[in-house]
Parts: C-alpha cells; structure tokens; sequence
C-alpha cells in the first residue's frame, strides 16, 4: 500500500513540475512580441534603463531569435561606451550567442 502511495505521490509532483514548466513556456512565447516592441520603443527613445529593462527579458525568453538577438548585441554596442550600465546586457547577449553556437551532440 505504501508503494502505491509513494508512486501516487511522485507522479502528482512530477505533474505539478511539468504543468509550471508549460505556463512558464506559453508565458515567454505570447510575451515575446509585447516585450520586442517595446524594446525597440526604448531604443527609439534611447531610453538606457528601459533598454536593459526588455533586453534582460527577451535574452532570458527561449523564444528568441537569432536575428533579434543580434539586433539586441548591435544596440547594446552602439551605447556601450556612453552607458556603462549595459554591460551586464553585453555579457548576457554574449553568452546566448554562444548558447546559439554550440554544437549539438546528435
């Protein structure tokens, strides 16, 4: 009977881990493109505590692309110089670059 209760168990916590890893994946995919425009509006408006504020989001989001990531690596370095507060940015856009160079072992 305590196997049966201990497997209930495991299985109950693995669908409650599982269904949070989904919401968190929908979540990132449906705020991707909210959280893009907005970054390019900071851009626009050379808003540096918005541009960290949305590139921060977008670098974490698995949704990203390439090409918005180079986007993101172009804007930071064109504002690096003047606004040391960016590079936290720069390394974050950095290693998902890299994170996107990697080879795959299949």
């Amino acid at each position: 009977m305590i196997l049966f209760y201990s497997l209930g168990l495991i299985f109950f916590v693995l669908t409650v881990i599982y269904y949070y890893a989904w919401k968190d994946r929908l979540r990132d995919k449906n705020n991707l493109k909210k959280d893009w425009q907005k970054f390019l509006n900071s851009e626009s408006l050379n808003d540096i505590k918005k541009i960290a504020k949305y590139g921060d989001k977008l670098i974490w989001n698995k949704y990203l692309s390439n090409n918005q990531l180079h986007k993101i690596i172009d804007v930071v370095n064109l504002r690096i110089t003047e606004f040391p507060e960016l590079k936290k940015l720069e390394n974050n856009a950095f290693n998902k670059k890299l994170h996107y160079k990697r080879t795959l072992p299949y």
